[in-house]
């Protein structure tokens, strides 16, 4: 007879550690020779067998699988909540029916149970649902105790930030000296400059100067909780290293001072709407606004704020790209009442209501059968093999049905107010900007901006075949310099200027000849 001895434990004590997995490493195989079994020993260790959580536990997949190969006879474990700990015993009985149709034995070191016999699998359901009670009961209690923790300022957990460590000894983060010299550097620069700037300054990457001046941080370092319920501050367990006043002028400095560059909050009609995106990339596009050696404001991809990042990207005069998108906004308006016609058809064509009530009706349909399928494994109608295969089809045809509504949510589009936009199109030039820069919003989605042309995404169709979109071409750039300058503006020379410059150039054309 083959006995496969199953070893788990949930989690490790801290007051006993890893002496329940010896006993178990040690008195189990010892009983099975002692039965005269020849062994299989199957061990995963510290690992939680809880709902959700036994796709980790391997080796009872092994176990498993050299169950339905007819290769054991009976499981040994330190007690037969080690096989399962799922709250709502699914996982469990699924297991019972698993070592009933292959004529498996359940055994501890005091008992042996079948469940092929009636009277064995009606304990055995008493005693799984005595383990699924217990599971409760302990999840209740492990969040009642985290919760306290947290309340009383106790250390819950987790990475410590720097400046801190943790401490085995005392259980609590301490203070690391050597690392609280860098913090206190940000920290002394963080109240009079930037992220950015202090982590240029000190060689440090930018996102670890960003959370280290961060709101949850600064409570942190100052030993300070923020309570969830009433939103007052705790008082926890490890020693600060920063007062309050250097936190508030960090925050206070953070939230007034600049963003890595400044720009108008409207430079022009459609910048700082969210509209714009680099064709090539997919990033934002920003706007970088005139100074003492530009004429113009000028559209450009984010990637190339401080390195060339996107190449193919180049630089847009601000002026020339709103005004060519505002005639297409303007002329695409003049054609309204053919588009409403546009629009109504589709929507008739489509009968997106009634297909997803039908979705509704047919992914209703499946959980209900998946229920079912549930029940009948409980009850013994069908086998653990079948009732696996038959709820991977049914999950795979509910995914199919999530897929095609999330396919109609995409193509349904909302009926736009065809009042307000024929008010748009014919008083356009008295509104100001602000209200055209709402108008814009309503009836743009997205504006996708390349080297020459930009692609204008409407949110209704503009044509009978369902279309969205419009193209616009954008002028070439300028010979005087190269297409990513932010600056195209030639240079103005007169007669004389002319003259004097190719005197010049003669001149040291004549030097260089001589020997």
């Amino acid at each position: 007879m083959t006995a496969a001895i199953y070893i788990r434990k949930s989690r490790k004590d801290g007051d006993k550690p890893g002496q329940r997995l010896t006993v178990q490493r040690e008195q189990l195989p010892a009983y099975a020779r002692s039965q005269g079994w020849q062994i299989e020993i199957y061990d995963d260790g510290h690992a939680s067998a809880a709902r959700g959580k036994t796709e980790d536990l391997q080796e009872r997949a092994r176990l498993e699988a050299d169950i339905r190969s007819g290769k054991i006879n009976i499981i040994l474990t330190i007690e037969l909540s080690r096989l399962s700990r799922d709250d709502s015993l699914q996982d469990y009985v699924a297991w019972l029916h698993l070592c009933g149709e292959h004529h498996v034995r359940l055994a501890t070191m005091s008992r042996i149970l079948d469940p092929a016999q009636h009277s064995d699998w009606m304990l055995l359901l008493m005693e799984g649902g005595f383990s699924s009670v217990e599971m409760k009961v302990v999840q209740s209690r492990m969040k009642e105790g985290r919760d306290q923790a947290r309340s009383t300022g106790k250390f819950l957990g987790g990475k410590t930030p720097p400046p801190y460590i943790y401490d085995k000894n005392t259980s609590k983060p301490v203070i690391d000296q050597k690392s609280l010299v860098t913090m206190k550097q940000v920290w002394a620069l963080a109240e009079t400059m930037s992220a950015r700037q202090v982590a240029i300054k000190l060689g440090l990457p930018h996102i670890s100067v960003r959370r280290a001046i961060a709101d949850d941080r600064l409570l942190y370092y100052q030993a300070l909780r923020l309570d969830p319920s009433g939103g007052d501050h705790i008082i926890c367990e490890w020693e600060p290293c920063m007062d309050s006043a250097q936190a508030e002028r960090i925050r206070s400095h953070r939230r007034s001072g600049k963003k890595g560059y400044t720009r108008n909050t409207a430079a022009s009609l459609l910048s700082n709407l969210g509209l714009y995106v680099c064709g090539y990339c997919g990033r934002s596009i920003r706007s970088w606004s005139p100074t003492t050696r530009q004429a113009y404001a000028y559209y450009g991809c984010k990637a190339n704020e401080t390195a060339r990042l996107c190449d193919k990207s180049r630089m847009h005069q601000q002026t020339i790209v709103d005004e060519r998108i505002t005639t297409n906004l303007l002329g695409t308006l003049a054609d309204l009442d053919q588009i409403q016609e546009f629009w109504t058809t589709s929507q008739s064509a489509e009968n997106a209501p009634q297909s997803a009530a039908a979705l509704d009706e047919k992914e209703t349909l499946l959980a209900t059968k998946k229920q079912r399928l549930v029940a009948a494994v409980a009850d013994g109608v069908i086998d653990f093999a079948d009732a696996k295969a038959k709820r991977l089809e049914i999950e795979k045809e509910i995914e199919e049905i999530q897929k095609k509504r999330v396919e109609i949510s995409a193509g349904q589009m909302q009926e736009p107010d065809w009042d307000a936009l024929t008010y748009l199109g014919a008083n356009w030039d008295r509104l100001d900007i602000t209200e055209q820069r709402s108008a814009v919003s309503v009836c743009i989605k997205k504006i996708r901006l390349y080297a020459n042309y930009a692609i204008i995404d409407y949110t209704f169709r503009r044509d009978s075949s369902g279309n969205t979109t419009a193209r616009i071409h954008l002028p070439p750039p300028a010979k005087s310099g190269p297409k990513s300058t932010k600056c195209n503006k030639p240079l103005s020379l007169n007669k004389s200027d002319i003259s004097e410059k190719l005197k010049t150039d003669n001149v040291e054309q004549k030097t260089q000849k001589k020997p």
